[in-house]
């Protein structure tokens, strides 16, 4: 991959805020690129961990098996997200999965070079520490959809976590790109895929979402956020 391509993507990506020149150019001189198939594993639970990846281009899930084995999606991550990063800190074998949702190309570093970033790039650091922040914002929003007993409330929270992650917004509207399947969907939710099904054609009777192909339209995402979110 040609390095200015790198330098570019880097400067496009929150976790590059603020960082001059010279300190993109020396992350992208670290990254190397990968690309991954369609439902590959990128690396499983209880894999020691040893890179750190950043999303180029696609989307990947990151998942764990349920006591009865079935699968529960933890997060969706799109382009300009990162994940790994966790046991490459702590020390600690990965405690999820991560697998590929479609056709992905990563920018990869190796942990011992990851780390000799965070030591000397103060930017590069804070920017990380301000995703944690994030991440856990979206958690506490994730388990509270949990605890709900309406799977309508939880559709709507899933639809408010991916929208604060990766939505685009155009004016007024909310957009999420090339969404996941509704199995995927479902399996983030919480509720099963049938029932999302009749909750996502529910949404789109009351113009609560419009759908585009695999695009989801939240029309006026304020008023969303004020009528379903923040209601309480």
């Amino acid at each position: 991959m040609e390095e200015i391509k790198k330098i570019d993507f880097l400067r496009s990506i929150s976790l590059c805020d603020d960082m001059n020149e010279q300190e993109i150019r020396n992350i992208a001189e670290h990254c190397q690129l990968k690309k991954f198939s369609k439902k590959n594993m990128i690396f499983l639970e209880q894999d020691p961990g040893n890179m750190f990846y950043i999303i180029y281009n696609g989307k990947i899930k990151i998942t764990k098996l349920n006591t009865d084995g079935n699968e529960v999606i933890l997060s969706i991550l799109g382009t300009g997200d990162y994940f790994g990063e966790m046991s490459l800190l702590d020390h600690n074998r990965r405690n999820a999965n991560a697998v590929a949702l479609e056709d992905i190309e990563l920018l990869t570093i190796p942990r011992n070079e990851f780390l000799d970033v965070l030591h000397k790039n103060n930017a590069f650091t804070f920017n990380l520490l301000k995703t944690f922040a994030i991440r856990l914002r979206t958690t506490d929003v994730r388990v509270k959809s949990f605890f709900l007993d309406d799977a309508q409330q939880k559709a709507l929270m899933m639809l408010y976590d991916l929208s604060e992650k990766m939505g685009v917004q155009k004016g007024n509207d909310m957009v999420l790109k090339e969404m996941p399947n509704q199995t995927d969907l479902a399996n983030l939710t919480g509720i099963s895929r049938e029932t999302l099904s009749r909750i996502v054609k529910k949404f789109e009777m009351n113009d609560i979402i419009i759908r585009d192909g695999k695009d989801i339209i939240i029309p006026d995402y304020k008023d969303f956020v004020d009528k379903f979110i923040n209601e309480e």
